[in-house]
């Protein structure tokens, strides 16, 4: 359980972070606002599978 609250937590911050740098680039909507929502929500959903990876082989290696 611990695991998956830091892979979450790992991919939020992230793919905050790289929304907050490259910014809503991908045209996922007309609205300017649900756009960047769907674009943060993409960044977080990119990430997620490395961050899988990065926190078990990390809790592998403890």
């Amino acid at each position: 359980m611990a695991a998956a609250i830091l892979t979450i937590v790992l991919a939020f911050i992230v793919g905050g972070s790289a929304w907050l740098l490259l910014g809503p680039r991908l045209p996922l909507a007309e609205a300017a606002e649900q756009n960047q929502l769907l674009n943060l929500i993409a960044y977080i959903a990119g990430v997620l599978p490395v961050a899988f990876l990065i926190v078990f082989f990390l809790l592998e290696m403890l």
